[in-house]
């Protein structure tokens, strides 16, 4: 999935004129209708009905979801959301503080800073303490 900014006569523009590339081959990206609907998610507003706008690759014909900038990828909550949660994180409250600040689900919180931590943490590098062989 790409995700995109501006308005979708933006979009629309670029997918047309070939403007977008492929994450996978760098190809033009070409309209190729649009993905199911779904609800997103926002915090003290009402849910927003979505449906976004797919492209296929004109080289390597693989398909791509395009999401707007303040959704993020399989999540159920818009992006200013989980970054609020987040920010919060990074001062110091642990998940169960910020889901009742926020309120939201314990787990959703919990789930968010997990994959957080995930994709920020430095990767295993084998050092004098791995169990490796040669330890």
């Amino acid at each position: 999935m790409n995700v995109t900014s501006g308005t979708k006569s933006v979009l629309e523009e670029s997918l047309h004129a070939g403007r977008l590339c492929c994450p996978v081959c760098r190809g033009a990206l070409r309209p190729w209708g649009s993905a199911r609907e779904r609800v997103v998610r926002f915090r003290g507003v009402a849910d927003r009905k979505v449906r976004p706008r797919r492209a296929r690759c004109a080289d390597c014909r693989r398909t791509h979801v395009l999401l707007p900038d303040w959704m993020v990828l399989r999540r159920a909550y818009a992006a200013p959301v989980i970054r609020e949660a987040i920010a919060a994180h990074l001062g110091g409250k642990g998940y169960r503080r910020i889901a009742l600040i926020l309120g939201l689900p314990e787990t959703t919180v919990r789930d968010w800073l997990r994959a957080f931590r995930r994709n920020t943490s430095p990767p295993h590098v084998p050092g004098r303490f791995s169990s490796g062989p040669g330890n």
